[in-house]
């Protein structure tokens, strides 16, 4: 199996996070996936935006779950980080496959657990994807489990993965990957590194595992060394020097 580097909010290094442009470097640069936050506007338009907040952004106070998409488009998502990308608005998920459908290997949707679904937005965002004609790439991912088990419920066939972050999370939600049939976790790579015995023991339940976010070169040596084979990146430049054969 090769290595999958995955771009953390595209090609978040070079690029502001979440945005078209990110994405489109991201792909240019050779990232086998894609990673990216999602939540909704308050008239229930899927975004792509990590923050609950709009303001280390945007620079401009709120929430995105009480701000329409009119106006949350009407804010420049890129104006920290610098001139050339000042053009650069938060973009809904309709826009975002146009680019993503290109991407090689897989999408991750990180869908953030401060945003609350009702089962209909589900249905619709559902429904999007199997639209979109992409469904087999598509990695729905969440630190929520009720979001899981609404997607669960209404697409029996979209591939679903557990975030965690610590140890003690770890363990929980391995139990509940293996009882729903569920096959990915995603985790913070420093519990793979300080607790290797997990990689076997989740392997044999037939779960694969994503580590995240690896930029030190020493750390994704280690990582690979331990047989992790799938990681989320912000410098994709890591890639080029990393034989994986």
């Amino acid at each position: 199996m090769n290595l999958e580097i995955i771009a953390h909010r595209g090609f978040s290094a070079i690029a502001p996070e979440n945005t078209l442009a990110a994405f489109e470097l991201a792909i240019a640069r050779g990232a086998s996936s894609i990673e990216f936050d999602l939540q909704l506007s308050a008239d229930s338009v899927p975004v792509i935006f990590h923050d609950a907040t709009l303001d280390r952004i945007t620079g401009v106070s709120g929430k995105v779950r009480e701000t329409k998409l009119s106006d949350l488009q009407a804010l420049n998502a890129s104006k920290w980080f610098g001139d050339e990308f000042a053009t650069e608005k938060i973009p809904t998920l309709m826009e975002a496959l146009e680019i993503l459908k290109n991407v090689g290997k897989f999408l991750y949707f990180d869908v953030k657990p401060h945003c609350e679904w009702q089962d209909a937005e589900v249905a619709d965002f559902v429904n999007v994807l199997k639209a979109s004609g992409i469904q087999e790439k598509c990695v729905i991912t969440s630190f929520s489990d009720r979001f899981l088990a609404q997607v669960r419920r209404l697409s029996g066939d979209l591939e679903i993965g557990h975030i965690v972050a610590n140890l003690e999370a770890y363990q929980t939600q391995l139990a509940k990957a293996e009882s729903h049939g569920d096959n990915l976790i995603s985790s913070l790579y420093g519990v793979l590194l300080e607790n290797p015995a997990l990689i076997q023991e989740t392997r044999s339940k037939g779960i694969d595992i994503v580590a995240w976010t690896v930029d030190g070169r020493s750390d994704l040596q280690r990582l690979l060394d331990l047989g992790i084979m799938r990681v989320v990146t912000n410098c994709l430049i890591l890639q080029p020097q990393i034989s994986a054969d």
